[in-house]
This record gives structure tokens, sequence and C-alpha cells, in this order.
């Protein structure tokens, strides 16, 4: 399996507080991996500087073998949706093309092919006030794979959500990932969503916050033994 992003050494630093260190991993084409920890140890932090977003770190990111440093090789998708009050859902799916400047005639054809797969065919004209949160988070997905970017970062994108909506979206976001071919990086709370989504997941701990753990995940994972192993590598330290 090809390696599509490298990360090495990645140390982040505020002021004289040392956020975390020694984060390397590899994200391979079409994988999923989770990142899971304690509430604010830094997981946010670590997809900011991924993205690009966030430049000021040690370490390297490699895209495809080229050392890294723009955001524009990645989609994110935060936990908050961000839509656009007054833009209609299909506005909404294209507004990051819009701001690369691609006319709507050609972003257009593009999203409207996309509706049916994010279940959101016959609402484009919609607001985003009419729209339940589970639709809601569709069309912000759709903005991010939208763009073509190769790998998409996700930050808890399903917190918001009722836990019969969140587990919908669950399924839906495996087959559209196995469908259009993405490499994931997934920041989450959820050791039970980590465990349904991804292939594989890393723990990070202490302060600074480091990796404890990378499991593999696949059919065979016993995913209840596995969760009492996860629970202890997250209490760990606290």
């Amino acid at each position: 399996m090809n390696s599509i992003l490298k990360v090495k050494n990645l140390k982040k630093s505020y002021q004289d507080k040392v956020i975390f260190e020694k984060i390397s991993f590899d994200l391979h084409e079409n994988q999923i991996i989770s990142i899971l920890g304690p509430s604010g140890i830094g997981k946010t932090t670590l997809l900011n500087v991924i993205s690009g977003i966030d430049k000021e770190f040690d370490g390297s990111i490699n895209l495809n073998s080229k050392t890294h440093h723009s955001k524009e090789n990645f989609a994110f998708s935060q936990s908050k949706d961000l839509l656009i009050p007054w833009k209609n859902v299909i506005d909404n799916a294209v507004f990051s093309l819009e701001l690369s400047g691609v006319k709507k005639e050609k972003s257009y054809p593009v999203a409207k092919k996309l509706m049916s797969d994010f279940f959101l065919k016959g609402s484009e004209l919609k607001y985003p006030h009419q729209l339940s949160k589970g639709m809601r988070q569709r069309v912000s997905l759709i903005r991010s794979f939208l763009t073509g970017r190769p790998i998409l970062l996700l930050d808890e994108p399903f917190s918001p959500l009722d836990s019969i909506t969140r587990d919908d979206l669950q399924d839906w976001l495996i087959d559209i990932l196995k469908k259009h071919n993405k490499s994931v990086v997934l920041v989450t709370h959820d050791i039970d969503e980590a465990l349904k989504i991804s292939n594989k997941l890393i723990i990070l701990n202490g302060e600074p916050a480091k990796i404890v753990d990378e499991i593999d995940i696949n059919k065979k994972t016993n995913h209840n033994k596995l969760k009492v192993k996860i629970r202890s590598l997250l209490k760990r330290n606290e």
C-alpha cells in the first residue's frame, strides 16, 4: 500500500509549553486513521499543523514524497458545519471552489452529480435553517469533497449530532469514502466511532502528548476487548 502522507517527529510548542512531540505516522491510499486522546491534549492542534493552517512546528510533513507546507493539499471539515445562512445547499457546496475562482458553470454540474451520493438530491435550493443537523453536516462534507484534494481531515464531524443520526452518518461515511477513494485522518473522542470507521487507531496521551499506541483494525478485531485496552491507554497519565 502506497504512503501518501508521512508525518515524522512532529513537535508543537506554544510559548514555553510543548503541546505534543515525537509524533510520527504514515497515511496510505484509501486508509482511514482515527486519532484518539483525552480532551485538550492537542488533537485539533495536530490537525491544524498537518493541514498547513499552523506552520509553526518542528519535524516534517511529506505528501507524496514532497515536503509539504500548504493547506491546499487537504480538505478540512470541522464539527461546526460553517454553512453560510444566506446561501442555499448547492451554493454552500461549491463555496470553496468559488473562492478558488471556479465559475458556477463548471462547479454546479460537478456538485449536482454528488448530491445523490450525499442524500441531498431535491434539497439543492434549501437554505441551512431548513435542514436537519445531519443534512447540514453532509453539505459541509460535500464542500470538502468538491475541492478534489487527496486527503480529508475530519475534526469530530459528528459530535454535535444525536446518537441515531451520528450512527447513520457513520455508516454513510464509510460507504462514501470507499466509493470516492479518499484517505482520511479523523479526530474523535468516540471509541466506538473510531473502531467502526477506521483501519488504524493512533492513541495520544501524556504531557506533552505523544503516541502511546498504534492499533490496526480489521474484520477479525475483537472490538469489546480492544475498547478495554483503549480506555486504559486514555486514562494513563490523567
